[in-house]
């Protein structure tokens, strides 16, 4: 209903902005929007109805906080993926393709949800985001990608319901969509399980191949450690990875298992760029450190 508030244009630099109590910083008014909701028709409905006693004024105002911060984690998470490979919106319009999409990037996304990446990089030249994975919802944003530029200064959304490399040879291939200038992946998963494993290897190829610049987000530590092992024993090249400063501070039960602790979406970061180099580390220097 009431969430996401309206946000403002970022009055910082994106490198000057270190996490989201910076981007809280730069939001006018933030006290007056937030009492806004915690005063407003949805939350009466929903306590009301939640069968529980209604938390102090400033707890729900945290709880508003964390559940922006969930809405937003995505577009600003690529915007910082868009920095770590010093690719400018401002000198060109921009394609940004979301590998792996699932119902949690797609259910009931609206054509405007990645409008902050507007706030972030105010005068970009235009930015296209195309959600591909055979998990994608229909709705608003279930349109043809662009072969064309898109609009100057707006975020498009489109999306694409298959394969990323059945998507690659099928439409970017014949030139029906744009080649992406970055390619971003929400919690792959490559690493759970052999069946993940056999359906992202041809993607995880085709990115190295293609020398794409390309970020994965992980939930933990451990899916982090996971991940870099198989990236690396695929002979990718790691250009960065460690914790993202725009992680989602709504916390989730870890496969609604009650007795481990809670996760949050996008907790670490992994870049890669193309094939690594004879200069590159390896699986066996991995595991040394592991070690130490």
């Amino acid at each position: 209903g009431d969430i996401p508030f309206p946000t403002e244009t970022w009055t910082k630099p994106v490198q000057d902005v270190k996490g989201w109590e910076d981007w809280f910083a730069m939001q006018g008014q933030l006290e007056e929007k937030l009492a806004a909701i915690v005063g407003g028709r949805y939350m009466t409905l929903l306590w009301a109805n939640a069968g529980k006693p209604r938390p102090e004024e400033g707890e729900l105002c945290e709880s508003i906080k964390r559940l922006v911060t969930d809405f937003h984690s995505r577009p600003v998470t690529i915007g910082l993926g868009l920095r770590l490979f010093g690719i400018e919106p401002l000198a060109r319009p921009l394609t940004v393709h979301v590998v792996g999409a699932s119902h949690v990037e797609t259910l009931n996304t609206r054509a405007t949800d990645y409008d902050e990446l507007t706030q972030m990089f105010p005068g970009h030249q235009g930015m296209e985001v195309v959600m591909v994975g055979v998990d994608v919802v229909d709705g608003p944003i279930m349109r043809p990608p662009l072969a064309a530029l898109g609009p100057r200064g707006r975020v498009y959304l489109s999306s694409y319901k298959g394969l990323y490399h059945d998507f690659w040879e099928g439409l970017v291939e014949t030139q029906q969509a744009a080649r992406p200038d970055l390619v971003v992946g929400f919690h792959p998963g490559f690493h759970a399980c052999p069946d993940l494993m056999e359906s992202w290897l041809p993607t995880l190829l085709l990115l190295r191949d293609y020398r794409l610049p390309t970020l994965f987000t992980v939930y933990s530590e451990q899916e982090l450690k996971a991940s870099l092992q198989i990236l690396l024993e695929l002979e990718t090249h790691i250009t960065g990875y460690g914790t993202n400063p725009f992680a989602s501070l709504r916390p989730e039960q870890v496969y609604s298992s009650p007795n481990k602790a809670p996760v949050y979406c996008s907790s670490y970061y992994i870049a890669c760029l193309g094939p690594v180099g004879p200069d590159g580390p390896h699986v066996e220097e991995l595991e040394e450190d592991d070690e130490d």
